[in-house]
């Protein structure tokens, strides 16, 4: 009963003193921890109105002597010493439990010119019309982040903010902007009508709204005025080529739009069953519109959602991502979304370091506030050896989206990458408590732990990438069932045979099989696979020189040779000089 209302207490008072609610989970671990303590005292001890003392058993006779003696002092010494150092252990972890998930900006270091566009109402009376209403939010983001003078957050980090009923002023400093956008979308058969109003979250004033109409054929045309109207009002200078792109919109075919907005409403749930709904509406809006752009670019955004989640092959993804990918340039240059395509497929799946640059710069010329953009390029400026500048693009990828777990994760294993080991492990565990069900992350915490030198939750976490993650738990019950005896090198040597001999029925990523040898110490046998995961075009790769923390495997001459096949110059000339 204590425990319960303990929970219900902290659950209500937390948010009120700015307290993560990430940080329940202690006050449940501190109940699960101290029941064992209330059992014993509760079996031993009863309090009565003439003080504490020993429960007598159950068939004690009158006289029984109540009274507590020596040992009873002991044990419930122990017993308070116990509650009090579990208690402040866990005080002290919800004291320290800030993640970014929470971070408020404060008004100095918010931009004036920054704004987010809240998750738009539905006016339709048709839940079915929920893709449509969520797809103009998409493009109106899209149109203001055009415009270079503006910095706008992403959708990811708003799309909490749905049903919440939180004041302004405390959403614009979550997000750290100083303006937000409401809105409602009401369409009937071909007309739609958008309605948007600019608030000044810092004052909680309403500045202008207005409402805009028009045609579902000419719906880019609208989105795009709504955006140039937006920017005006607070008065940032448009530059004569965004003004052009934005009034460069074409009318579309309606029913390959509706198609393309189911396809992306599908594609972000990241299920087997989306997926193949995804595959559909991309197809159809394909070929209800040849030369939509965007249709093209969500076809290979699903080809790389596929090979992420392993639904292709490397070698799959190798041959149908980048096709959609140049067809939607060749329709439409200035679509930043098909840049950022082309530079995932180059870096990830091509190794053209050069190519994939260019692509993330242009990228974030046409669109300045691409959060995404500037994540993955933080990445790639950290393969190629270029860590300050990799920092620098992280941070205004988590300015452009706090509150996007992605974001966070990644940032996570951008620390490790600079060897903050206790960092990523914290900044990621906080993502993967505060997004139940998510297997992201889960290789960095493995990989961080590892040369933390904590062996049991490196067992752990490698347990969760491959049965949470990799959707595979043989590489988990291997790991387990040899590590029971505590031999860390032992369990890593088993797990890595294990599928070694699993790759021969079903697909495995040689990374994961290399991985396990590194850990087991077995060098040789960890250069194997790595080799063969350059041949196979394994998407984690390119992270081989930055990810690298193994003196034995830095120093292997044939690990040096790989990096240089790879064209990784940077980590092949800092491995091939002795450790400092």
């Amino acid at each position: 009963m204590a425990a319960w209302v303990a929970v219900q207490v902290a659950s209500l008072v937390f948010p009120a003193v700015n307290v993560p609610d990430v940080a329940l989970r202690y006050v449940w671990i501190a109940a699960i921890l101290l029941f064992p303590l209330v059992i014993v005292f509760a079996w031993f001890y009863d309090l009565t109105l003439a003080g504490l003392v020993r429960t007598p058993p159950a068939h004690a006779s009158d006289d029984f002597d109540l009274s507590l003696r020596r040992a009873d002092y002991v044990i419930l010494s122990a017993l308070v010493v116990v509650s009090v150092a579990i208690t402040m252990q866990l005080t002290a972890s919800i004291r320290d439990t800030e993640p970014v998930t929470t971070l408020e900006y404060s008004n100095d270091d918010i931009n004036p010119n920054s704004i987010a566009v809240l998750p738009l109402e539905n006016l339709s009376g048709d839940p079915e019309q929920q893709y449509f209403v969520s797809g103009m939010q998409d493009a109106l983001i899209a149109g203001l982040s055009r415009i270079s003078a503006l910095k706008v957050t992403s959708k990811t980090s708003t799309m909490r903010y749905r049903d919440a009923v939180e004041a302004l002023p405390r959403i614009a400093a979550q997000l750290g902007v100083a303006k937000l956008i409401e809105g409602s979308i009401f369409r009937v058969d071909d007309r739609v009508r958008i309605t948007v109003k600019l608030m000044d979250a810092r004052a909680d004033e309403h500045i202008w709204s207005q409402t805009f109409e028009n045609e579902v054929t000419d719906v880019m045309v609208l989105q795009n005025e709504v955006a140039q109207a937006i920017a005006e009002q607070v008065e940032v200078t448009i530059t004569p080529n965004e003004k052009a792109r934005l009034l460069s919109a074409k009318s579309i075919n309606p029913a390959a739009y509706e198609a393309y907005l189911k396809g992306e409403f599908h594609v972000e749930r990241y299920t087997p069953q989306d997926t193949k709904l995804a595959a559909q509406y991309y197809q159809q809006a394909v070929e209800l519109d040849p030369d939509y752009a965007l249709a093209h670019w969500g076809l290979s955004k699903l080809c790389s959602v596929q090979a992420q989640t392993g639904l292709i092959t490397p070698e799959e993804a190798r041959q149908r991502c980048l096709p959609p990918i140049e067809k939607a340039l060749e329709l439409d240059d200035s679509l930043p979304e098909a840049h950022l395509g082309y530079a995932l497929e180059m870096v990830w799946r091509q190794f053209n370091w050069e190519e994939g640059g260019a692509a993330f710069r242009r990228a974030i010329d046409l669109n300045p506030s691409y959060s995404e953009a500037h994540m993955f390029y933080s990445h790639y400026l950290a393969i190629i050896g270029r860590a300050k500048e990799s920092t620098a693009q992280m941070r205004l990828a988590l300015e452009l989206d706090p509150l996007n777990p992605f974001v966070q994760g990644l940032h996570g294993a951008q620390l490790f990458f600079i060897d903050d080991f206790q960092g990523a492990v914290k900044v990621i565990e906080d993502v993967l408590a505060s997004t139940p069900g998510s297997g992201f992350g889960y290789d960095i915490t493995w990989a961080s732990y590892h040369y933390l030198g904590e062996n049991d939750k490196a067992i752990a976490a490698a347990a969760n990438h491959f049965r949470v993650t990799r959707g595979d738990p043989t590489g988990a019950l291997a790991l387990e069932e040899a590590y029971a005896d505590g031999d860390y090198a032992g369990a890593s040597l088993h797990a890595a045979e294990v599928l070694t001999e699993h790759s021969n029925t079903v697909f495995v990523p040689p990374l994961d099989i290399g991985v396990l040898y590194e850990a087991a110490g077995e060098v040789e046998k960890a250069v194997d696979w790595y080799e063969i995961a350059y041949r196979e075009h394994d998407s984690g790769m390119p992270y081989m020189g930055v990810g690298t923390k193994s003196p034995s495997i830095r120093s292997n001459p044939r690990f040096i040779k790989l990096l240089r096949d790879m064209k990784l110059d940077y980590w092949a000339d800092k491995y091939s000089q002795p450790e400092a």
